[in-house]
Formats: C-alpha cells, structure tokens, sequence
C-alpha cells in the first residue's frame, strides 16, 4: 500500500512540474500585398499576412508584416532573404498595428508573382528566443496610388 501511494504522489509531482506546452505559432496563409516606400523613400513592397481572409480596405489581426526594397521588380520564383548583413527588406510580427516585433532572420519566397491579381508563396522567419513562424501564403493585390518622396 505505501509503495502505491509513494507511486501515486510522484506521478503526480511529476504531471504537476512538467513545463507546459507551448501554443504553436499562427498560420498566415491569407494575405495582401501593395506598392510601398523603402526607408529612404525608394520603391517597396508591402506584404501582408493575415490568419483570416483580408480586404485591401479592411485588415485583419494578428499578422505578419514583410517589406522588400531590393530586388525589385519581383518576379515568379523569386527569393528574399532577411537578417543581419542583408539590406533587402524586414520582416515583423505584429499582435496589431504599432505592437510588432521585428524578426531576426528570414526568408520569403515568390512562388507566384503577378501586379494584377497577387502572390504565392512560402516564408519561414525567426525570431528572439529561436521561435519559427512558416508557411505558405496567398496574397491579394490591392491596387492603390503611392508616392514615395
């Protein structure tokens, strides 16, 4: 009887210390991408990934902010790389608007790429602590006039 109950409490020390799960990461599958301004007022592109379907009009939370200022035009097949050493965009995580966090690494690719309809394609970004944020996505273009300067 002793040995049982001995068994019994550290089973259930064991379940009680145990570090808890992480929660995984969000998917951004969806997404929206549009003409931008680089940091010194040059030509960007702006995407926008999102866990919901998004409209140029109306954005959604949370989501991943991605920019790319060399490189361009984009094109199909195309692959950006973000980090220390690289001056070819950022990439952000963002709980909402003004709350983000800027990844460490990265790296987006154009699978798909057209200015009428939108992009395809896959990213896998790393932030502090070594947490990985990937996946594919599918994003919309939103035409609107920009004027970097």
């Amino acid at each position: 009887m002793r040995i049982r109950i001995a068994a019994i409490g550290l089973t259930t020390a064991a379940i009680l210390t145990a570090p808890a799960a992480l929660p995984s990461s969000p998917s951004f599958p969806y997404g929206l991408i549009r003409r931008s301004c680089a940091p010194w007022d040059g030509p960007a592109i702006d995407v926008r990934l999102t866990t919901e379907t998004a409209d140029c009009k109306r954005e959604t939370e949370p989501f991943v902010d991605i920019g790319v200022w060399r490189g361009l035009p984009l094109h199909a097949g195309q692959e950006v790389k973000f980090g220390s050493g690289s001056d070819a965009g950022f990439a952000s995580r963002c709980a909402r608007e003004g709350n983000c966090e800027r990844a460490e690494s990265g790296r987006i690719v154009f699978d798909a790429y057209d200015e009428d309809s939108g992009a395809r394609g896959h990213y896998e970004l790393q932030f502090k602590g070594g947490e990985i944020v990937k996946g594919s996505f599918d994003a919309k273009w939103c035409k609107q006039r920009v004027i970097c300067g």
